[in-house]
């Protein structure tokens, strides 16, 4: 004879009782989950809009060389293909976008300096179709531990070129 069998009516009637009401506290806090899950997708879309929307193209990278994030402005004015962008891969990134610019060499050097350090940086970049931008980077940081880099890019193109030609009035 199992133990089940050796049960009372009312004690099986008790146990499933107390079965149901743990199933409804596990559909309740599943469907709590899943609201907490689509308010952060909601905000997260909310946060992607507002960094599409600035003027500057931002690019996030991890320790490990892979894009936390990419604003499609970043994209389009470096010229880089969507599925660049989306494979998330920075050496890949880099390798793209170093023809584009008058002294390749450095650029790449001082990326990878920076890469290590907690330093910002303001720099401009000058490319060889006369295009001019101004580079603005930061440590991406979690705790104290540098966790990768949050790079800033603003096309200063017009800038640069009205800065010496004739004064408007």
């Amino acid at each position: 004879m199992t133990q089940d069998s050796n049960k009372t009516k009312s004690q099986l009637i008790a146990e499933l009782e107390e079965l149901r009401r743990r199933v409804a506290e596990l559909e309740s806090a599943d469907a709590e989950l899943k609201r907490a899950h689509e308010a952060l997708c909601a905000r997260e879309e909310a946060l992607r809009a507002v960094l599409d929307s600035t003027a500057d193209g931002i690019l996030a990278v991890d320790e490990n060389g892979q894009t936390i994030f990419a604003n499609r402005r970043f994209a389009r004015m470096w010229h880089i293909p969507p599925d660049l962008v989306e494979a998330g891969n920075d050496e890949e990134l880099l390798g793209f976008v170093l023809d584009q610019l008058t002294d390749p060499e450095g650029f790449l050097a001082r990326v990878r300096e920076l890469y290590q350090s907690f330093e910002d940086d303001l720099d401009t970049l000058y490319f060889r179709d006369g295009r001019v931008f101004e580079r603005y980077s930061r440590p991406f940081v979690k705790g104290e531990k540098l966790s990768g880099r949050v790079w800033s890019f603003r096309d200063i193109t017009e800038i640069k070129r009205t800065k010496g030609g004739p004064k408007k009035v």
